[in-house]
């Protein structure tokens, strides 16, 4: 340690002197009283302007100390970055500079009850070093991430096209005059093409959100009516499986409100699904409510309960994680992928909501999420269920119409499927792969409105 102004006792000395940082204590004018041998070999140029003679005053050592350390700098460059650290130094802030071996220093000044100052230098080159690579870590991440998710997008879309092929003409066999043994295998095809394609859709959803690109689109809906049609739709299947389902609505549930209706759907769907697959014997009932919130909004939320196998309490935590399942053996006998919940999670939270789970082992499930709803934009006059026409009634309407029907699309068996569906209507259909087809064709001829 260099010699100190101060009478200080030896044993404070060398324990000033055993410290891993560097502490320096200066007079009024900001000459140093006392600085261990950590500050002279960080700061050299500093403590030399006063062990010369060069510097009387804290001002002039540090301007001294950037002369030293930026010789590239201009004279006013110089006096800026002086007046810059005095006036740290002056208003106690901590700042961050470079040792002449390239150590990042963070320098702490504190003022004493006699006028004098402390200086406590810390060097934190590690940390900012490790603080560099947890950034460059999670930018990796996130990179790696985003091209997991853009993968996966872009993977689910160019299988998604095939498939809709496969499906497509697989539908339009059925329409056509097959034998019972040809209507079976036909049957079987469209199976296991619809349990891929949902598959591939729940892989979609994810990446998308994942990646942050799935947006809710929002629109006035009559929710009731929503949700009779979901009950219409697996009510075939309820009964297939001998199982009671039943649907139930709150009295105070608006009739109509503004929320994305198809993710609604989805996140129903799915639990719905669920409950039909892992009941075996019993019931599922779906119940409806809904609740005002003081923001005008309503706070809708969806039940499914069912007499199902249950399920522990540890596997409940961890259900709503992506690709997780009750036990590999729940894969085995009843298939999935573990994709649908994490979804239902996202998509409730999406929407304002939750998702949630109460079960036991042998007494069922209940499975639950809500979404925040706002009110009707528009005041709507809702058709009731019996005022649409039949589908039998449409198809002939449609045949008798003789639509002109623009198809656009840039993928010719999209093209070949949709024409297939859109011809026995006695639909004359015009195609474009473009845009720049589609406006085309629109500046020749009129097309009819659908």
């Amino acid at each position: 340690m260099p010699p100190s102004k101060l009478q200080i006792d030896p044993v404070l000395l060398e324990a000033i002197e055993c410290l891993p940082g560097g502490l320096s204590v200066f007079d009024e004018s900001g000459e140093p009283l006392l600085y261990n041998d950590v500050s002279r070999d960080r700061f050299p140029h500093l403590y030399e302007a006063f062990e010369t003679g060069v510097a009387k005053t804290y001002e002039e050592a540090i301007r001294y100390n950037v002369r030293k350390q930026r010789p590239d700098l201009s004279d006013d460059e110089v006096e800026e970055a002086t007046a810059h650290y005095c006036n740290l130094a002056r208003n106690e802030e901590p700042y961050e500079t470079r040792s002449p071996d390239g150590r990042i220093m963070q320098v702490s000044y504190r003022q004493m009850s006699d006028g004098r100052s402390v200086a406590i230098s810390v060097d934190i080159t590690e940390l900012r070093q490790r603080e560099a690579e947890l950034k460059k870590a999670r930018e990796d991440a996130i990179a790696a991430s985003n091209a997991k998710s853009a993968f996966l997008a872009n993977m689910s879309h160019e299988i998604r096209t095939p498939l809709n092929g496969i499906l497509g003409m697989a539908q339009v066999l059925e329409m056509g005059g097959l034998s019972e043994e040809q209507r079976e295998q036909v049957a079987t095809i469209l199976d296991s093409g619809r349990s891929l394609m949902s598959l591939l859709n729940d892989i979609l959803d994810l990446s998308k959100i994942e990646a942050g690109k799935l947006a809710m689109v929002k629109a006035d809906t009559d929710i009731a009516h929503t949700m009779r049609r979901l009950h219409r739709l697996w009510k075939p299947k309820a009964d297939e499986a001998g199982l009671g389902f039943s649907l139930s609505l709150d009295s105070e549930l608006p009739q109509v409100l503004n929320f994305d209706a198809v993710r609604v759907r989805q996140c129903a769907s799915n639990l719905i699904s669920n409950a039909l697959k892992f009941t075996e014997t019993g019931r599922v009932d779906v119940h409806v409510g809904a609740k005002p919130m003081a923001s005008g909004d309503c706070l809708v939320s969806v039940r499914i309960s069912d007499t199902g196998i249950g399920m522990d309490e540890e596997t409940v935590q961890r259900l709503f994680t992506p690709f997780v399942q009750a036990d590999d053996s729940t894969s085995r006998k009843f298939g999935g992928t573990g994709l649908g919940l994490s979804i239902v999670k996202r998509l409730a939270e999406m929407m304002g909501g939750e998702a949630s789970v109460e079960s036991a082992p042998g007494q069922g499930s209940t499975f639950s999420f809500s979404f925040v709803a706002g009110e009707a934009k528009l005041q709507h006059r809702v058709a009731s269920e019996g005022a649409i026409a039949g589908d039998k009634d449409a198809r002939e309407t449609l045949k008798k119409r003789s639509l002109r029907i623009l198809l656009v699309d840039d993928h010719p068996i999209n093209r070949q499927v949709a024409g297939l569906f859109l011809r026995p209507f006695n639909m004359r259909v015009v195609e474009a792969t473009n845009g720049r087809e589609a406006l085309a064709a629109l500046a020749e001829e009129e097309f009819d409105r659908c």
